[in-house]
């Protein structure tokens, strides 16, 4: 079982656009806990403890937000608003949880060994982003990882060869390719251009 973050949030009664720019000059970050069945809570936490605790636990981790009137809540994060460059948080939109049902999630890919592939002159051919999957919130993984260390060109993965943690199941077909392993393609066309080129070049120069 993973581990749950704790978060502080102040429970936002004042939704006002006044309010809100002063809670983000005091370095809050604005959001709101979506409960089925119930209307959603508008809340504020600090940006910089939850940009740690997202660093820590990762974007699939299951928080408990404690309000400052100490009522407790068991969230995922739903979505995220960030503005780049410099890549601040604007909004965090929670969804409310049960720790003993399931629920659905995207997992993403982290590959071990890509650098043995790229060596090979070879490339990784990502056929799918995320993983879609199931399982209980405190057990959904921050990533599935996939060993590409030995493989080869015409190589494949798909969701069926995958290990999953236990009590998570992937939520797509067993035959769904995930990457295969490709030839890296030389832009052919590109150089004989240039060489047709540099040899009209050095004909006028010539002449």
């Amino acid at each position: 079982m993973a581990e749950t973050a704790k978060l502080n949030i102040n429970i936002r009664s004042d939704v006002s656009k006044v309010e809100r720019k002063k809670l983000r000059n005091n370095g809050f970050l604005l959001g709101n806990i979506s409960r089925k069945g119930m209307e959603s809570v508008a809340i504020a936490v600090k940006q910089d403890e939850f940009r740690r605790a997202l660093k820590k636990y990762g974007r699939n981790a299951v928080f408990t937000l404690v309000s400052d009137e100490n009522t407790e809540y068991n969230v995922m994060v739903k979505d995220m608003l960030i503005t780049p460059p410099v890549y601040d948080f604007v909004h965090v939109d929670f969804h409310e949880v049960s720790l003993t049902e399931t629920v659905k999630a995207d997992v993403s890919i982290r590959f071990i060994g890509a650098e043995f592939v790229e060596a090979k002159r070879l490339i990784i051919n990502r056929l799918m982003d995320v993983i879609p999957v199931k399982g209980l919130p405190q057990d959904i993984p921050d990533d599935i990882t996939i060993d590409v260390t030995k493989m080869g060109i015409g190589d494949s993965v798909t969701i069926a060869d995958i290990k999953f943690p236990e009590g998570i199941t992937p939520d797509a077909e067993k035959d769904q390719m995930v990457l295969s392993i490709n030839e890296a393609k030389i832009q052919v066309e590109e150089t004989v251009e240039e060489a047709t080129e540099t040899a009209s070049e050095t004909e006028t120069e010539t002449a």
